[in-house]
C-alpha cells in the first residue's frame, strides 16, 4: 500500500484557523485532574472521608451516651486514693470500649455501602447491622469463661461467615459482624458479666444510627452524581493519556514513559467500563439523554483517544519528517485542551501532506509503515474532533431504537471485579496437578482454609501469648479478605507483616508524642485510618499501618501501652500470616495459574466473538449494537486477565517471563480487534462484496484457530496438545488481489489488521503453551 485514498475533508481545509482565545489550553485545576486520574469517581476519597466523618460522629455520640446514661460506669462516690484511681481507670476503659464499638459499626457500614444494589437496601442493611453483632456479643459473653468452647465457636463463626459469602453482601457482612461481636464478647467477658449485654446492645444500635445518619446527611448515594464524577474522571484520564502520548512522541526510547502510556490507556478503559456500569442504574442518566447515547459517545471517544495515543507512540518510534512531527504535536495539544476545531484542521493538513507523497512509492517497508501509521493517527484525530463537536443531546448522535440498555459490566464495591469472578470460576474447575484436582465452590474452599488457618493461629499464637493470641487470628483471617487465589493471599499476608512492622515504629513514636492528650489521640487515629483507607487500593500495607497506629493509641488510652506490647503484636501478626500462607499453599490451594488459565480462555473467547462479528459486519451480517457489546465484553475480560496476571509480575522463575509474553500478546490483540471494529464501520456497502466468499472462508478459519486456544485452556485439557493455525495468508491473499492493493483504504486497513491480529493471537497461543503452525504446514487429516 503506497497511495492514499483521499478522505472527504475539503471543508475542513476551508475553515479559518481558530482565534487565539480558542487556541489557548483551557485552564483547569491541575490538582483536581491529578486526583481524578488516580481516583476514578473520587471513590477512594469519598470512602476515606465517610469513614473519618462517621467514626468521628460515632465517637462523640457514644461518649455522650455513656455520660448521659452512666452505661457500665461504676460509682466513685466516697472513694479516694488507689480505689478511686482503679475505678476511674475501669470506667474510662468502658468508655473507650463503647466508642470503639460505634467506630467498628460505622467502618463496616462504610465498606458495605458501595456493595449494596439499591439505596433502600443500603439503609436497611445498616439498620439491621446490630442483629448479627449483638448475637455475636451474646455468644462471646456467654462462653468467655469456657475457653475451649469459646475458641471453637470463634473458629466456626469465621469459617461459617466465609461460607455465607454465597449469599452476597448480606451474608458477607453478616458473618463479619457476628465475628466482631463474638470476638469482643469473648475478651470483654473476662472483665464483665453477661448482664452487660443490655448496655452493649444499645451502643451497637447507636453506632448503626450514626452510620445511617452520616450516610443520609453527607454521603447519600446519588446515581446521577456518581455518573457525573466518573465522567469527569474520564476527561481527566483522557488529558493524562494525551499528555503522556506527547512525552512518548518526544522520547520514544524511554521505556518507563512507554509503560506509563500503556497504564493510562488501561485506566481510560477502566473508566469507560465504570461509566457503562453506572449507565445501567435507574435514574443515573441526565435529563435529555439516554444511556445508549452516552454509551456510544464514551465508546467512540475512548477508541479514538487510545488509537491516537498508540499511533503517536508508533510515530515516535519510526520517526517522521519535521513538518509531520509539528502537525502531530499540534493535534495532540489541541486534543489535550479540548479544541476540536484545531484538531480537525490539523488532521486535514496531515491528510494533505500524505496526498503530496502518495505519488512517490515508499523507499522501504519502514517508510510504508510510517505512512500507514500517520494516516491512522490523522483518522483518529478526525474521529475525536467529530465526537467532541457532536453533543450527545443531538437527535442523530446515536440511534436509540431500543431504549433498554444493559451494561456489559457489573461493579463490585464500586470497582471492576478484578480477579474475583474468574477466581470463583477457576475454583470449580480441576487443575493439572493432583493437588489441584478438587473442585469446589469458592466460598466452600475459603471456609475450609479459614477454619484451618484460624485453628493454627489460635494454637501457635497462644503459645506466644494466651491473652494476645487474637492478633495472630486476625492476621490469618484478613489474609483471605479481598484476596482471591493463593498468590494474592500470600502477598496480602506478607503486606500485613510489612505494614505492621512500619506501624509499630510509627505507632510507638506517635504514642510518645501524643502522650495522654485524648483529643489529639482521636485526631491522629482519624487521620491514620483515613489515610490508610484512601491508599488501600494502592497497597494493603497502608491500611495496616493506619490500623497499627490506631491500636497503639488505643492502648495508650487503656493504660496498657508499651513498646514490648507492640513487639508482641508484630510477632503474633507474623505467626498468623505464616499460618495463613502455609494454609493457602497446602490446603486445597487455588493456584494463580489456574485463575490465569480461565482468564486467558475468556479473553480468547471474547476476541473470537468480536472479530467474527466484525468480519460479518462488512458483509452486512452483524448489528452495531451487538459489536459494541462484544467490544465491551472484550475490554472486561482483558481487564480481568491483567488483574489475574498482576500477582505474578516480578516473581522468580519462568512465571514472570510467561506473564510478560501473555500480557504483551493480550494487549496487542485487544488493540487490533478494536481497530478492526473501527475500520469495519468505515467500509462502504458492498466494498468487500466481491470478496465475500473468500472472506467468509478466511473468517471461519481464523475463528477455528482462536477456538483452539479456548479449547486448549479448558479444564482437563493439555494446551500443548492443541494447535493454533496461522491464517494471515488467507487475508493477505484477499488484500493483494484487490484493485486497491496499492492504496490505503478502509478495506485494505481492515485486512491488514486481521493479519496483525492473527500474529498477536499466535503469540498469545505460544505463551499459553499451544503449538503454532503456518496454514500450509498443518498435517493432512486421515481420510
Amino acid at each position: 500500500m503506497t497511495g492514499i485514498a483521499a478522505p472527504s475533508h475539503s471543508s475542513d481545509l476551508q475553515q479559518p484557523a481558530p482565534d487565539a482565545a480558542a487556541s489557548r489550553r483551557r485552564p483547569r485545576a491541575e490538582w483536581l485532574d491529578r486526583l481524578l486520574t488516580h481516583d476514578p469517581g473520587l471513590n477512594r476519597l469519598r470512602m476515606a472521608l465517610q469513614v473519618v466523618v462517621s467514626i468521628g460522629a460515632a465517637l462523640l455520640a457514644e461518649r455522650l451516651f455513656v455520660r448521659l446514661t452512666g452505661a457500665l460506669q461504676a460509682p466513685t462516690t466516697g472513694l479516694s486514693g488507689a480505689p478511686l484511681a482503679q475505678v476511674t481507670a475501669a470506667n474510662h476503659a468502658m468508655l473507650v470500649i463503647a466508642m470503639m464499638i460505634g467506630a467498628m459499626v460505622c467502618m463496616m457500614a462504610t465498606f458495605a455501602a458501595p456493595m449494596l444494589p439499591t439505596v433502600r437496601t443500603l439503609y436497611l442493611a445498616i439498620l439491621l447491622m446490630p442483629v448479627p453483632m449483638v448475637a455475636g456479643l451474646a455468644i462471646g459473653l456467654a462462653t468467655s469463661h469456657h475457653r475451649p468452647l469459646a475458641l471453637t465457636l470463634l473458629t466456626l463463626i469465621l469459617a461459617g461467615g466465609a461460607y455465607l459469602r454465597r449469599f452476597g453482601p448480606w451474608g458477607f457482612f453478616g458473618g463479619q459482624l457476628m465475628f466482631m461481636g463474638d470476638f469482643m464478647g469473648f475478651f470483654l467477658g473476662e472483665e464483665v458479666g453477661f448482664a452487660t449485654l443490655k448496655w452493649f446492645a444499645p451502643e451497637v444500635v447507636l453506632g448503626a444510627l450514626v452510620a445511617a445518619l452520616a450516610q443520609l446527611a453527607l454521603f447519600h448515594p446519588s446515581r446521577r452524581r456518581t455518573l457525573a464524577r466518573v465522567r469527569r474522571t474520564f476527561g481527566s484520564r483522557a488529558r493524562a493519556l494525551v499528555d503522556t502520548a506527547l512525552e512518548v512522541l518526544d522520547h520514544p526510547e524511554d521505556r518507563r514513559t512507554v509503560e506509563r502510556l500503556q497504564r493510562r490507556a488501561e485506566r481510560l478503559n477502566e473508566t469507560a467500563l465504570m461509566i457503562d456500569a453506572a449507565l445501567g442504574a435507574p435514574g443515573a442518566v441526565p435529563d435529555g439523554l439516554t444511556a445508549r447515547q452516552l454509551h456510544q459517545a464514551v465508546f467512540d471517544a475512548e477508541q479514538s483517544l487510545v488509537n491516537m495515543a498508540r499511533f503517536a507512540a508508533g510515530l515516535g518510534r519510526h520517526g517522521m519528517r519535521r513538518g509531520d512531527r509539528a502537525l502531530v504535536r499540534t493535534a495532540l495539544l489541541a486534543v489535550g485542551r479540548h479544541d476540536p476545531a484545531t484538531a480537525r484542521i490539523t488532521a486535514a493538513r496531515l491528510y494533505e501532506r500524505l496526498q503530496e507523497v502518495a505519488a512517490r512509492p515508499p523507499v522501504d517497508d519502514a517508510s510504508a509503515r510510517r505512512r500507514i501509521i500517520l494516516h491512522r493517527f490523522a483518522t483518529s484525530v478526525r474521529d475525536w474532533s467529530r465526537i467532541a463537536t457532536l453533543s450527545p443531546r443531538t437527535p442523530n448522535a446515536a440511534p436509540d431504537d431500543d431504549p433498554a440498555f444493559t451494561p456489559s459490566v457489573t461493579l463490585v464495591g464500586g470497582w471492576l471485579p478484578g480477579s474475583s469472578m474468574v477466581s470463583a470460576s477457576a475454583s470449580t474447575e480441576s487443575g493439572p496437578r493432583l493437588a489441584d484436582r478438587v473442585r469446589m465452590a469458592s466460598n466452600v474452599r475459603v471456609a475450609i482454609q479459614i477454619g484451618v488457618a484460624v485453628t493454627g493461629a489460635i494454637l501457635l499464637g497462644s503459645v506466644l501469648s494466651e491473652r494476645r493470641f487474637y492478633w495472630a487470628v486476625i492476621a490469618a483471617f484478613v489474609t483471605f479478605m479481598g484476596a482471591n487465589n493463593a498468590t494474592e493471599q500470600v502477598r496480602k499476608g506478607l503486606l500485613r507483616v510489612i505494614g505492621t512492622l512500619i506501624g509499630v515504629f510509627l505507632g510507638s513514636w506517635l504514642a510518645h508524642v501524643v502522650g495522654g492528650d485524648a483529643n489529639l489521640a482521636v485526631l491522629v487515629v482519624l487521620l491514620s485510618i483515613g489515610l490508610g483507607i484512601y491508599f488501600l487500593r494502592i497497597s494493603y500495607a497502608f491500611m495496616v499501618v493506619g490500623i497499627t497506629v490506631m491500636v497503639s493509641l488505643l492502648y495508650v488510652e487503656l493504660g496498657e501501652f508499651s513498646d514490648g506490647l507492640l513487639q508482641l503484636r508484630l510477632e503474633e501478626t507474623a505467626i498468623g500470616a505464616a499460618v495463613a500462607i502455609l494454609t493457602v499453599l497446602l490446603v486445597f490451594p487455588l493456584r494463580s495459574w489456574q485463575v490465569v488459565r480461565v482468564a486467558a480462555r475468556d479473553h480468547a473467547a471474547a476476541v473470537r466473538t468480536l472479530v467474527d462479528g466484525t468480519l460479518r459486519r462488512v458483509t452486512g451480517d452483524c448489528a452495531d449494537t451487538e459489536l459494541r457489546s462484544a467490544a465491551r465484553e472484550l475490554d472486561l475480560t482483558h481487564q480481568t486477565l491483567v488483574a489475574s496476571l498482576k500477582p505474578l509480575r516480578g516473581l522468580p522463575g519462568p512465571g514472570s517471563d510467561v506473564h510478560r509474553k501473555l500480557r504483551s500478546a493480550a494487549d496487542a490483540s485487544v488493540h487490533r480487534a478494536r481497530m478492526l471494529l473501527r475500520e469495519s464501520g468505515s467500509i462502504a456497502a458492498n466494498d468487500l462484496g466481491a470478496d465475500a466468499g473468500a472472506l467468509d472462508q478466511a473468517r471461519t478459519a481464523l475463528s477455528c484457530s482462536v477456538q483452539a486456544i479456548v479449547d486448549g485452556l479448558t479444564e482437563d485439557r493439555r494446551a500443548a496438545e492443541h494447535t493454533y493455525t496461522r491464517t494471515a495468508s488467507l487475508f493477505d491473499s484477499i488484500a493483494t488481489h484487490r484493485a486497491d492493493a496499492e492504496l490505503i483504504t478502509p478495506a485494505q486497513l481492515l485486512l491488514r489488521d486481521v493479519c496483525l491480529l492473527d500474529e498477536s493471537m499466535a503469540a498469545f497461543a505460544d505463551a499459553a503453551d499451544l503449538q503454532v503452525r503456518a496454514l500450509d504446514s498443518v498435517p493432512a487429516q486421515p481420510g
